[in-house]
C-alpha cells in the first residue's frame, strides 16, 4: 500500500507558513529483513529506509547507521585504492597548517606520480593498470606512520601529508618508498613476463613562520614534482622552502646551505 501526505506547518502563533514536507510510505506485508536486504541489493534501494510496524525496530536503526558510516566513508575516501581522497586531503592539510603555525613544528607535504603511467595502461591494459595504482597506495601506506595522511588526488598522482617531520627525515622515507616500489614485480599479460614501475616524487616543508595559503604549499611540492619529472623521474626534488626566505642574509650562508640547515629533521 503506497500512501503519501503533503503537509503544511504554520507556526501556531502567528500562523505563518514555515514549509511543506511528503511523506511517502509502502507497506509490504510478509518481508523479513533478510529479504528487504537482498531485494535492496539487487535492485540498488540503499537510500530507502525500513522499519517495521510490529516487532524490533534495533535491526533497521542498526542498519541505518552503517548505511551513514559508509556513506560517510566513501564521500572522503577513493574506491580503488581505499585512500583519502582529494576533498579529504585539503581538510587534512588545513588542520595540520594551523597545528604547525601554533606550535612551531615542521611539516611536510610531498606529491608523488608514477612514471611513464600511460604507458601501463597502454600497453598492458587498464586492469593493470589499476593493480598498479593498489599496489603503490599499500606501499604507501606500509612505509608511512599510522598518523601520515596519504591521498590519491587523482588518476596516477598521490600525496602525503607527515605532520611532524622535518625536511631530513620525509626525504629520508620517501627515498626508501620509491626503491621499494621500483623493485616489485608485476607480471605481464601478454607474455608471462614482468614490468616495473618507477616514480617522481615532489617535497616541500613547512615550518609555521610564515603565512601562507594550502594551494601556495601544494604549489611548491607540485613544482619540485615537475622538477624531478625533467631531472629524469625516478627520484625526490625538493622544493623552494619558504621559511628559509626569512633567515637574515647576514648569516652568509647560501641558499642551498639555508634549505638544509633549516630544513628539520
Amino acid at each position: 500500500m503506497l500512501q503519501k501526505e503533503l503537509g503544511s506547518h504554520f507556526d501556531s502563533s502567528n500562523g505563518t507558513k514555515l514549509a511543506e514536507s511528503l511523506w511517502v510510505f509502502r507497506q509490504i506485508e510478509g518481508l523479513s529483513t533478510e529479504q528487504w536486504d537482498s531485494l535492496s541489493s539487487k535492485h540498488d534501494l540503499a537510500q530507502w529506509i525500513t522499519l517495521p510496524l510490529d516487532g524490533d525496530a534495533f535491526p533497521h536503526l542498526n542498519r541505518l547507521q552503517k548505511t551513514l558510516e559508509r556513506l560517510a566513508y566513501q564521500t572522503e575516501h577513493d574506491p580503488l585504492t581505499g585512500l583519502a581522497n582529494r576533498r579529504a586531503f585539503d581538510r587534512i592539510l588545513d588542520i595540520e597548517m594551523e597545528r604547525s603555525k601554533r606550535a612551531k613544528t615542521p611539516l611536510s607535504l610531498a606529491i608523488f606520480d608514477l612514471d611513464n603511467f600511460k604507458k601501463v595502461n597502454d600497453t598492458y591494459g587498464h586492469p593493470k593498470g589499476d593493480e598498479v595504482l593498489v599496489e603503490f597506495a599499500k606501499k604507501l601506506q606500509e612505509t608511512t606512520r599510522r598518523y601520515d595522511l596519504a591521498a590519491r588526488f587523482g588518476g596516477e598522482e598521490f600525496a602525503l601529508i607527515m605532520a611532524g617531520s622535518g625536511l631530513v627525515k620525509a626525504q629520508r622515507l620517501l627515498t626508501r618508498l620509491l626503491k621499494e616500489f621500483k623493485e616489485i614485480e608485476f607480471e605481464n599479460p601478454e607474455d608471462n613476463g614482468t614490468f616495473n614501475v618507477t616514480c617522481s616524487v615532489g617535497l616541500t616543508c613547512y615550518k609555521g613562520s610564515v603565512n601562507i595559503e594550502i594551494s601556495e604549499l601544494i604549489e611548491l611540492a607540485d613544482g619540485a614534482l615537475y622538477e624531478a619529472k625533467l631531472a629524469g623521474k625516478d627520484q625526490v626534488k625538493v622544493s623552494r622552502l619558504p621559511f628559509v626566505d626569512n633567515v637574515p642574509d647576514d648569516t652568509l650562508v647560501h641558499a642551498n646551505e639555508k634549505q638544509f640547515l633549516f630544513g628539520g629533521k
